[in-house]
């Protein structure tokens, strides 16, 4: 009785967790049927919980810019892929491909800043037009897959994982 008992809250609490932890990888609240495309600037690049955050600066045709928050893989991830806090230069243009929130919303990422002496400063503050990045260009010009929730508009009709049919 008591076992049964402890499989049944076992299986009721994996369960519940389920939907959490689909949740948070949905892409719901993006447009997964246009992918865009920007070019820019980067301007900071932070390898944050849950994911990390590249924010290009976009020169438009007519002068505006246009601040984007490119969500990718987080910490564990990047170091999977061999992709260091120093991979990126500040200045560095960049191409990513992805897809907006439905709700045209901005992301904010704030983090503590450190000096060389390692004194924590006053937190930096940086928010940008959110896009969940599938591929990104490096200024080499090799493209790199950034994260892969299922779609493939970005990576080519030649790309193929375990979510291809």
């Amino acid at each position: 009785m008591k076992k049964t008992m402890t499989v049944w809250i076992a299986a009721v609490l994996l369960l519940a967790s389920v939907g959490s932890l689909t949740a948070h990888h949905s892409l719901a609240q993006y447009d997964t049927t246009t992918a865009v495309r920007v070019k820019g600037v980067l301007v900071r690049f932070e390898q944050v919980n849950p994911h990390s955050v590249l924010f290009i600066d976009e020169k438009r045709a007519d002068g505006r810019i246009v601040r984007w928050a490119v969500e990718g893989p987080g910490p564990n991830q990047l170091r999977r892929m061999n992709i260091a806090l120093d991979t990126f230069r500040i200045g560095d243009v960049i191409e990513a491909c992805g897809y907006l929130t439905k709700d045209g919303r901005d992301r904010t990422v704030t983090t503590e800043t450190i000096d060389s002496y390692q004194k924590v400063g006053p937190p930096k503050t940086m928010s940008g037009r959110l896009m969940d990045g599938e591929e990104i260009v490096l200024p080499s010009g090799e493209k790199q897959k950034w994260s892969d929730y299922g779609f493939h508009r970005c990576l080519g009709a030649d790309f193929t994982d375990f979510h291809s049919k």
